[in-house]
């Protein structure tokens, strides 16, 4: 255990976790949140449904399995147990990888090889956050999430920009497997690295057993309040990028490397939202920069119903669209982040953030599945006519996307730092906000 806070310990440590961001996102990326696991799947012979489903399984079981790992972080220790359980992740990523080798059984080793997948990275993000706020202070946090994910999304963007030119129009099944395979030797880095950050104790050791700390945790009204907003704002918002790849494919018949591309310009996005954030918050206060972000998601929204064709303008506007909303996603994720671990009640650090990474992780599977089981029970008739428009089951879904973004709005009322009164006052924001 290494007690040296020092500035070149610290900045060392800094550095290998963004090193190690910087192997393990595009990893996650690849499997779980790209067009590429979508192609993967359908060539395996997976429908519309189960294609876009493997793409909430990693938030699903983020939210489902978040608290019960943080038992075993606590019991364990963060790197002990993040380590143990990103060997199992990589293992389960080559085991996909190796799915159309398994013949008829394909399909079945890569959802199963997922879910496995799924779990381990819980696993890893229970400790992972615990274990950056042994080190990071309430003045750097901001700065270095905003740091670490501008540099793993900068990896992710140049991966999969690489992995479109390679696969061409109409890609065989090895092409796709031969990224899946070298997206798994990166994510193994990820272990490599935090094996060589300093273990730092907590500021404030872990003073509450798994039930005390679950109930503190419920207990923090500020906490809880702003983790029911994230909740509404993460179903509502998350399931747009992927559904809407699906839709490029599956509804408008674009080529393959096409749909890559444009995943990637989310991503773009989502680069220079990392990028900006910080900005942006300096630019509008913290105040307004969470209902501004909201009023964007519901403009970026809505255009995507009119998307009914494949032409260049089509294409471009989805694009730009794409690019916006990314940026909108990333800048929120580095809020939330900051925002949780601020309100996160020292000494029960670890039920907290796991607490509310629970709903937040679970509400961005939600926002995928229920599009995914929508488009696979038949329940969204194929086509309809309102005031003249012809209306697909695809449009259909957007203007679901939009209607809830517009309801969760209501739910900002609940956030600390929009409106801090109350039992939501914390000192602290009485004093930096």
């Amino acid at each position: 255990m290494n007690s040296d806070r020092s500035v070149p310990t610290v900045r060392s440590a800094e550095r290998l976790a963004v090193f190690s961001s910087c192997c393990g996102f595009p990893g996650e990326v690849v499997l779980t949140d790209s067009a590429v696991v979508i192609l993967f799947a359908g060539m395996l012979g997976a429908g519309d449904m189960l294609s876009l489903l493997t793409t909430s399984f990693l938030p699903f079981f983020n939210g489902l399995c978040m608290i019960p790992m943080a038992y075993l972080v606590m019991r364990f220790g963060h790197r002990a147990f993040i380590l143990r359980v990103l060997v199992f992740a990589s293992a389960m990523y080559f085991l996909a990888a190796s799915a159309p080798w398994f013949g008829r059984a394909g399909i079945a080793v890569l959802t199963g090889s997922i879910i496995l997948f799924a779990l381990g990275v819980t696993g890893f993000v229970s400790g992972w956050y615990p274990m950056l706020d042994t080190f990071l202070t309430r003045e750097s946090r901001t700065q270095f999430f905003s740091r670490m994910r501008f540099c793993h999304q900068l990896a992710s963007v140049v991966f999969l920009l690489v992995s479109g030119m390679l696969l061409g129009a109409e890609p065989p099944v090895w092409k796709l497997q031969l990224i899946l395979f070298a997206a798994a030797l990166l994510f193994c880095g990820r272990g490599i690295c935090i094996a060589r950050i300093p273990e730092f104790p907590a500021r404030l050791p872990e003073r509450t057993g798994f039930r005390e700390g679950l109930l503190t945790a419920v207990g923090n009204k500020g906490l809880t309040g702003f983790t029911l907003y994230l909740f509404m704002l993460n179903i509502s918002t998350f399931g747009t990028v992927p559904l809407t790849i699906l839709y490029l494919k599956k509804g408008l018949n674009i080529p393959d490397n096409i749909v890559v591309f444009l995943s990637a310009a989310s991503l773009t996005g989502m680069l220079f939202g990392y990028l900006g954030i910080g900005w942006v918050v300096k630019t509008l206060g913290l105040r307004r920069t969470f209902p501004v972000f909201h009023l964007l998601y519901f403009l970026l929204s809505c255009p995507l119903w009119f998307i009914r064709d494949g032409g260049v303008v089509a294409l471009c506007v989805t694009g730009g669209i794409l690019t916006a909303y990314s940026f909108l996603l990333a800048g929120s994720s580095i809020l939330a982040s900051a925002e949780m671990m601020e309100l996160a009640t020292p000494g029960n650090k670890v039920m907290a953030m796991a607490f509310s990474g629970t709903f937040s992780y679970g509400a961005t599977g939600l926002a995928r599945a229920v599009p995914s089981l929508l488009l696979g029970s038949g329940m969204l008739s194929a086509g309809w006519n309102f005031a003249g428009w012809s209306v697909s089951r695809w449009q259909s879904l957007f203007l679901l996307i939009s209607c809830a973004i517009l309801f969760s709005a209501l739910f900002l009322i609940l956030v600390p730092a929009v409106f801090p009164r109350g039992e939501y006052q914390y000192h602290q924001y009485k004093k930096e906000r």
